[in-house]
């Protein structure tokens, strides 16, 4: 039985048990108060018994996650109840006159009696700290975020530095290693090693909460501390609740802001990354047929526009991929126009790759253990081994409260495969989260296996609770920024429900040359692990920016659809410093602008005053010119640092959206169906059916049912 059962089915008897008992104590008090019955009991003895109940109900939550050896404490404090029931009555006699009879005695004054309830919550306090005390003495770590004291806004932290009034942070701070000397207890390439260590220490040397102390990490035969990230600083909870696999915590997204509608007089240009991520789409599937409500800051447009597969046309010569641009009109909005601008990288034949160093990073924790999230994983991992062969080697870290290695690097061969399969096999979840330990050890594992002309990536695979060890945001978006930089990509693969942290996890891939998957079942599970990873492990191009120019002789004004957390600075787009997403072999981008043309009203833009000394048309020199816009996009070679430029004008007639070709009719329904569940007001009037009438011509070409599968979605949101 879980630790949290057995507290609570301890109380609970408990509370059975001795409810005459608590009967007979308050009937007690009011005989020893005032020798009769009393109709109106003081606001002291009203609320004495809801401040005992309160502080149990605290109690009971602050150990909700003890392991075991908190919850004997527990059960042998609640065991004393009696004790110090008797204490109380004690209490109340002496205070009242011990020698002298119940019949005799003379109502207490009003001083007396709040002193009675004092001492009594007093007692209830005791116990209420020896139960925290026990759990503080029993955790293998920090806080999980369910557990740890919640800082209020602006409260000073032990290090003097308030917290935002925007943020919600643990009472506690962890540092990783300024050097990473120390070896870990376990050697790394043994089964299981490091499984007794936290950080490099001893499992019974565990830091308190408050602990500031630098915690070295590891390194093996050669030093490879100066590849990995330094991460330091303070835990932040996310506000989904953390760990634990109750009803307590929540799906955590990161909020988004859409693209607003912008005049091309005033921001002719706009930039932004790429992004072949395609969890959005397949959590929002989950939640949908599921029956949950769908939270708008979980809908990231760009993703579900890419997850389907469109027939876009192959690059020609050597270029990694083509660039296309269609300028049609608005299906949602008749006066207005969509352009679409779309990327089909290059196929790459899976005998033609390069060898892959590829390791696993496992999240092993409580939460993992429903049927959904560890055992569809493994059962996903054995699909990918099968898939991969002798040019392939593959380790696995696991972490839970520590981490440890499972299987160290193994080439994949027949006895490869068979070593794989078997550490996969012995996999079960249990324990906090301690994402941040495990993360370093897999790329300090990766580091140290470095394919110096193939494929080098962590495959982090978990429900992103990180609610244990380093688990603010921007530093594990560092750590991974750091390691792309210097050769070794990161994937995540999302799973399960309940307390996703899709922030966390879409995060760490946007600057990691990394991509996101979201796991929903066995089919997605197959489609992820034998058609979209194995494309990730090919990347053909790099840091891929697209920046638009357009003429505001024919535009008046324009918006991005998506991509809200991916826009760049204009003056980034020529900057090959700023990293953006990367494209894999046989992958496809697509990304729309809806556009307003000159002479029709813009919401949003142009509603104010006419100049008094100048005509708006007139503040700059227009450049005659058919184009609408012009399209141009960067990106580098996989091993380059310097970026190329490719470059098209977009002119000519629109043409009618329905005359488009059913790719723009899918990519444009799939637009309008993520604009409408983020509930975007000029949207709002158009119905789910005219969303299913925009798609349903493409179901022709529709070889793997995703195009029928997403109609069946929208039936069921009608």
């Amino acid at each position: 039985m879980k630790a949290e059962d057995l507290l609570m089915d301890a109380l609970l008897k408990e509370q059975a048990r001795k409810r005459e008992a608590d009967e007979a104590l308050l009937a007690g008090i009011d005989a020893a108060l005032d020798g009769e019955e009393v109709k109106k009991p003081s606001k002291w003895r009203r609320a004495m018994p809801l401040s005992i109940a309160a502080l149990l109900a605290i109690t009971a939550a602050g150990v909700f996650t003890l392991p075991n050896m908190a919850v004997k404490k527990a059960e042998m404090a609640v065991n004393e109840m009696p004790e110090i029931q008797a204490k109380q009555l004690e209490t109340v006699r002496r205070s009242s006159g011990a020698s002298v009879s119940s019949d005799e005695m003379a109502p207490p004054s009003a001083p007396a009696e709040e002193e009675v309830a004092r001492s009594s919550l007093a007692a209830m306090e005791e116990l209420s700290s020896e139960l925290m005390n026990s759990a503080l003495d029993a955790k293998p770590a920090a806080p999980s975020a369910s557990s740890a004291r919640v800082i209020a806004a602006n409260e000073p932290t032990p290090s003097g530095v308030p917290v935002p009034t925007d943020e919600v942070q643990a009472l506690a701070e962890f540092g990783s290693s300024d050097d990473f000397g120390e070896a870990w207890a376990g050697e790394s390439g043994g089964s299981g090693g490091g499984g007794n260590t936290f950080f490099g220490r001893d499992a019974a040397d565990k830091t308190r909460s408050n602990d500031t102390t630098d915690v070295p990490l590891a390194k093996k035969k050669e030093d490879h501390s100066n590849h990995l990230p330094r991460i330091r600083g303070r835990i932040v909870v996310p506000p989904h609740g953390g760990g634990g696999t109750g009803n307590l915590s929540r799906d955590h997204y990161d909020p988004l802001v859409d693209q607003p509608w912008k005049s091309a007089w005033d921001e002719a240009l706009s930039t932004f990354s790429i992004d072949v991520d395609t969890a959005s789409y397949t959590n929002l599937r989950r939640m949908i047929r599921e029956g949950r409500s769908i939270q708008p800051d979980a809908v990231r447009i760009e993703e579900v526009i890419n997850y389907f597969d469109y027939n876009y046309p192959e690059p020609e010569g050597d270029s990694p991929f083509r660039v296309q641009s269609v300028l049609a009109t608005c299906p949602w909005k008749t006066d207005h126009l969509l352009a679409r601008v779309s990327i089909k990288g290059r196929e790459v034949a899976k005998n033609a790759r390069p060898a892959s160093n590829l390791v696993f990073l496992i999240d092993v924790s409580g939460s993992m253990q429903s049927p959904d999230k560890l055992p569809m994983l493994k059962r996903a991992m054995k699909l990918l081994i099968d898939e991969l062969d002798e040019r392939d080697r593959v380790g696995m870290v696991v972490y839970a409260g520590t981490e440890g290695v499972v299987l160290p690097p193994t080439r994949l061969d027949q006895e490869g495969k068979s070593k794989a399969l078997a550490a996969l096999a012995k996999l079960e979840a249990g324990g906090s989260t301690n994402g941040g330990a495990g993360l370093q050890r897999a790329y300090l594992m990766a580091f140290e296996n470095m394919q110096a002309e193939g494929v080098n990536r962590v495959i982090l695979a978990s429900d992103g609770d990180f609610n244990v060890g380093i688990t603010g945001q921007g530093q594990l978006v560092e750590a991974v920024k750091a390691s792309a930089a210097k050769g070794v990509s990161l994937s995540v693969l999302g799973f399960g429900s309940g307390n996703l942290n899709d922030a966390m996890m879409e995060a760490i891939t946007n600057d990691g040359n990394g991509n996101y998957f979201y796991v929903d079942g066995d089919h997605e599970a197959k489609r992820v692990f034998l058609d979209k990873l194995s494309g990730t492990l090919v990347t053909i191009a790099k840091d891929v920016k697209i920046q638009v120019e357009f003429n505001p002789g024919k535009v008046k004004a324009y918006r991005l659809i998506g991509y809200a957390n991916r826009v760049l600075r204009n003056q980034d787009f020529n900057n090959d410093k700023v990293d953006a997403g990367d494209i894999g072999a046989g992958h496809t981008v697509t990304a729309f602008y809806e556009i307003v043309p000159v002479g029709v009203a813009a919401p949003g833009v142009g509603n104010v005053d006419e100049l008094r000394y100048q005509k708006p048309e007139g503040r700059k020199e227009l450049v005659a010119s058919d184009d609408w816009l012009t399209l141009k996009l960067r990106y580098k070679h996989p091993e380059g640092d310097k970026s190329q430029l490719i470059e098209s004008p977009v002119r000519g007639e629109a043409v009618a959206w329905e005359e488009a070709g059913n790719d723009f009719r899918m990519a444009s329904a799939a637009a309008l169906f993520g604009m409408k569940l983020r509930k975007m007001e000029d949207v709002n009037e158009i119905s789910w059916d005219q969303v299913i009438e925009i798609a349903k011509p493409t179901l022709a070409e529709d070889l793997k049912e995703q195009r029928a599968e997403f109609v069946e979605l929208v039936r069921r949101l009608d």
